[in-house]
């Protein structure tokens, strides 16, 4: 057959070519029925989204509306071809409400993107039909409840990120099969149990974020096989147990946090080794020991190190000097000792190396030495440099100068001596400056007021002398001023008072004179002022009640005279106000009563007179507050004679009272003040006032105070001769004769009520008492700390004469009754 016979008749060809085409048309219509269909579930899905949403702040969702495509919707992201939505990504828009469970229906979604929002409730998603799902961002919410099951259906997952939600119960060991999971967050939520397992599994982790849970149990050792780990953090945990060694073998760690946990153990010896790329290593907080290994100098990628409180021993290693990128090193509260055979901290001498260091913390460990002269050599770049709490020796050297990006310096209790060095003026950035409990002496650098960034001045408790400059205003930011316990002295200057900014001032125990001018009432933001044992006089100035701020107000042991200002009641916020030991005279102001938040009013050993008033804060105040001013009267509570007329005078029966009943009084006072003392004790020691041996020197010179009616500040205490000496000297012999008299019973013979051979006994009984009184006070404020009384020793014995005094007086009062 020919071709021209072969070929198909026109007519079937044109029948085949219009049903390929009808089926064409079928087809697509039917496609297009599907993409319809599609879509409106993908639309259907975001207006549930919406429809669950109580709260859009922003109107980030007033163009989800019919107007629009949905996949031009804010946050909305479609896929070129089929138009499906493939992510929604709602972050930081400030939307409240819940997650609609709709979502689900997004069977093309590969993000959802809401962290930083405030969506609350559970997560009642059912991910297994999300299994296009890549990354799941929800951090910095408020959900709460488990972790669905059902998210290890979505085995494409790369991120999930859920930090900072309510999240709690187990994490989930099925998360352990999304073995393409890349990073996992789940800090800062309320997870139990223990760390997974099944996590060895997820082999292309990088980065794992468990950090601020209450997760227990020991470290997984099978999670030192994930090789690609960059990233591990588990800060503020309940772990114990030891850190497993293939944790520390781990050659792609770049950061490990394991901060305030319960994990012990060594590290091993040759870590900078084993993590040749680790960049930060944080393991503060726990119970590691031994010693710091050297081989942390072959890590020369480790740029912030913190070791701090725990039990560490030994030398820093000098070694450390070698890390060229190190910017932060804590070793603070270990048992770390300088270098052998160094006469400098050898450590700080090392880290001179290091040119971009910026923070240095070594607080609270024994290291001895001196600081080095080479101090001045740290890194310019260094803000922060911490050191308090050694046995460090020595002066500052002058090249501290050196270190112009200083923000931070704190050397507080140490043994640095001589004086503070003027080259201390070119620290200019300089906000906070701890110099206290050392042995500093000498005047106040007039260079340390070119400090006007610094907002921290403490230089407490050493022998610092000579006047506070006028240039004090200079220093505007100035917010702490503490320079209590030194030996400064003339008036405190009138430029102090224009600090707008000063939040707590203590200047007590030096030798300030002068009066307090009105312009101390300038200090809008103050909070604490303590003026106490110094040498001020005159009137205290009514404008201290325009400290509106103020809670803390001490200028007892002074010499200030004159009437309580009745304007001190205005002074809403205060909460302990101490006036006593100065020569105030009248009667206490009504006006006190309205000070609701007082806890704590001490107006003893003045000359008040007059009746207590009885409303408000009065009604919860024991009679100690009023101890030594024998003018007073009132209620039966307050331990005075109570008043007999409306000019509340004290009532006295007879001017000639027997010998036996001024005795009794006598005896009474005594037995108080002992009962004062025991409480001070108890109150000093549950406060942490008297925390060492060292602290309680305080107590025993305010109890040398209170058994002598002297302060330590009185004219006759001027040149070398203090109270104590003057005490010790009156020891034991002549010890009565410094002792206040109104504490004493010098009568040696009694009237006819009591036998006088047996009142006698008494008296010797309660005056021997009187001296062992004594003997504590100078016990407690010995010279050498390691001599001096424990606070509880002194509960102890000042309880045992407490109860012989008491005894001495309930016999008394029973033989004078039988007698009548």
């Amino acid at each position: 057959m020919d071709a021209a016979n072969s070929s198909l008749p026109p007519i079937f060809l044109m029948y085949c070519f219009i049903s390929a085409a009808f089926a064409i048309l079928a087809c697509n219509r039917a496609s297009s029925t599907l993409l319809h269909l599609s879509n409106s579930t993908d639309e259907s899905a975001l207006l549930s989204f919406k429809s669950a949403i109580a709260s859009d702040p922003q109107d980030i969702l007033s163009n989800w509306n019919a107007t629009n495509s949905f996949c031009n919707w804010n946050g909305v992201s479609c896929g070129g071809r089929r138009q499906r939505v493939v992510a929604l990504n709602l972050t930081g828009m400030s939307l409240v409400g819940i997650l609609s469970p709709n979502v689900a229906n997004l069977s093309f979604l590969r993000a959802l993107d809401l962290a930083s929002n405030s969506f609350y409730g559970s997560l009642l998603v059912d991910f297994s039909r999300l299994t296009r799902l890549e990354y799941l961002r929800l951090a910095g919410n408020q959900f709460e409840g488990l972790i669905p099951q059902s998210l290890s259906f979505c085995l494409r997952l790369q991120t999930i990120s859920m930090g900072r939600n309510r999240f709690h119960g187990d994490i989930p060991t099925s998360l352990g099969s999304l073995e393409g999971l890349r990073t996992l967050l789940l800090s800062r939520n309320n997870f139990t149990g223990t760390i997974p397992v099944a996590f060895a599994n997820l082999s292309k982790l990088e980065t794992l974020d468990l950090a601020y849970n209450s997760l227990q149990g020991s470290i997984p050792a099978e999670m030192g096989s994930l090789a690609r780990l960059r990233w591990f953090a588990a800060e503020q945990n309940n772990l114990t147990g030891t850190v497993p060694v293939t944790i520390f073998n781990s050659s792609s760690l770049q950061a490990i946090s394991l901060t305030n946990n319960s994990l012990e153990g060594f590290l091993p010896k040759d870590i900078g080794l084993l993590l040749p790329n680790i960049q930060i290593f944080y393991i503060a907080i726990n119970s590691f020991h031994g010693v710091i290994p050297a081989s942390f100098s072959n890590a020369t990628r480790l740029r912030s190190f913190d070791l701090g409180i725990n039990n560490f021993g030994g030398p820093i290693p000098s070694e450390l000097g070698r890390l060229q990128g190190l910017r932060t090193i804590y070793l603070a509260e270990n048992m770390l000792v300088n270098a052998p055979n160094s006469r400098e901290v050898s450590i700080l001498a090392s880290l001179t190396k290091c040119p971009v260091l910026e923070e240095v913390e070594l607080s609270d460990n024994p290291l001895t030495g001196m600081l080095p002269a080479s101090i001045g050599n740290l890194s310019s770049s260094l803000r922060r440099l911490n050191i308090f709490s050694n046995q460090i020796e020595g002066t500052i050297p002058s090249s501290i100068s050196n270190l112009t990006n200083l923000m931070y310096f704190n050397m507080f209790n140490n043994s640095i001596s001589g004086v503070i060095p003027p080259s201390i003026g070119a620290l200019g950035r300089l906000q906070y400056l701890h110099l206290s409990k050392n042995m500093l002496e000498g005047p106040l650098p007039p260079q340390l007021y070119q400090l006007v960034n610094l907002g921290v001045l403490f230089i407490s408790r050493n022998k610092i002398s000579g006047p506070i400059s006028s240039s004090i205003k200079n220093i505007t930011r100035l917010q702490k001023l503490f320079l209590y316990y030194n030996l400064l002295s003339s008036t405190i200057p009138a430029s102090l008072w224009e600090l707008k900014d000063l939040e707590f001032l203590y200047l007590g125990e030096n030798s300030f004179t002068g009066p307090l001018p009105l312009e101390v009432g300038n200090l809008p933001v103050l909070y604490e002022m303590d003026l106490s044992a110094n040498k001020l006089s005159g009137s205290l100035p009514a404008s201290l009640s325009k400290l509106q701020m103020l809670r803390y107000l001490n200028v007892s042991s002074n010499s200030f005279e004159g009437h309580i200002p009745e304007e001190l009641g205005g002074m809403v916020n205060i909460e302990l106000l101490d006036l006593s030991y100065n020569s105030l005279t009248g009667t206490i102001p009504k006006s006190l009563e309205k000070l609701k938040n007082m806890a704590t009013l001490n107006l003893s050993f003045n000359r008040l007179e007059g009746e207590i008033p009885t409303g408000g804060i009065f009604s919860n105040i024991s009679g100690e507050s009023f101890l030594g001013n024998y003018a007073l009267c009132g209620a039966p509570r307050f331990q005075v004679p109570m008043c007999s007329d409306r000019n509340a005078k004290p009532q006295h029966k007879r001017a000639h009272v027997t010998r036996a009943i001024l005795c009794a009084i006598g005896g009474f006072t005594l037995s108080l003040v002992v009962g004062l003392l025991v409480v001070m004790a108890i109150q000093f020691g549950s406060a942490g006032k008297v925390s060492t041996k060292a602290d309680v020197y305080s107590y025993g010179i305010l109890l040398l105070e209170m058994l002598t009616r002297k302060k330590p500040t009185d004219a006759m205490f001027d040149g070398d001769r203090s109270l104590r000496q003057w005490v010790a000297e009156a020891h034991p012999d002549a010890i009565l004769e410094v002792i206040d008299s109104h504490l004493q019973d010098k009568s040696a013979a009694i009237g006819h009520e009591i036998n006088e051979q047996q009142e006698g006994e008494r008296c010797a009984i309660r005056n021997q008492l009187l001296v062992s009184i004594a003997e504590i006070g100078l016990s407690c404020s010995m010279e050498n700390p390691a001599e001096r009384m424990a606070v509880v020793e002194v509960v102890v014995a000042l309880k045992k004469i407490r109860e012989r005094l008491q005894f001495l007086e309930t016999s008394a009062t029973l033989i004078t009754s039988i007698r009548k």
